[in-house]
């Protein structure tokens, strides 16, 4: 009987990975000057060089501008950091970037919320961003890793 509860329990409680984190130029951290920098400038219509000229991290795997820019049109929906149903740079790419320069509460939010956003505080807006965030690489979004800054730990 313990066996089947084991096996029924390892079977239906699984983690979901979103498949899409804000690792952009995929080098292993999530930081403001690079993948950050890359989200705004795509979300402002750079794109070619333009794009990843001093955004790439070192080590990325993810360094060409076409690469980078195949992901970020693909991920739209993702980068809807403010919950509007649009994707604009001076809304959801500063939401971003702020976050990722270690603003929080009313810092975060101040002046980079549309009117028809669904997250209107600070808490919900890092709520949402945990859920495509990556911190410690460890393939599990900070939303569903108890130690996310820590990749060798899980639970």
């Amino acid at each position: 009987m313990q066996i089947i509860l084991l096996t029924l329990f390892l079977t239906t409680c699984s983690f979901v990975y979103a498949g899409f984190d804000l690792d952009i130029d995929d080098d292993g951290k999530t930081e403001a000057l690079t993948d950050g920098l890359l989200v705004i400038r795509h979300m402002f219509g750079f794109s070619g060089d333009s794009l990843t000229t001093g955004a790439v991290g070192s080590g990325a795997n993810r360094p060409s501008a076409q690469d980078i820019e195949t992901l970020l049109v693909a991920s739209t929906t993702e980068l809807d950091i403010d919950g509007d149903g649009s994707t604009q740079a001076l809304t959801d790419g500063l939401l971003i970037i702020r976050e990722l320069f270690g603003f929080s509460g009313d810092a975060l939010i101040a002046g980079a919320l549309s009117t028809s956003s669904t997250r209107q505080t600070g808490s919900s807006v890092v709520e949402y961003l945990n859920t495509i965030k990556d911190s410690d690489n460890d393939t599990y979004v900070d939303s569903i890793d108890t130690f996310p800054n820590d990749s060798t730990e899980w639970v």
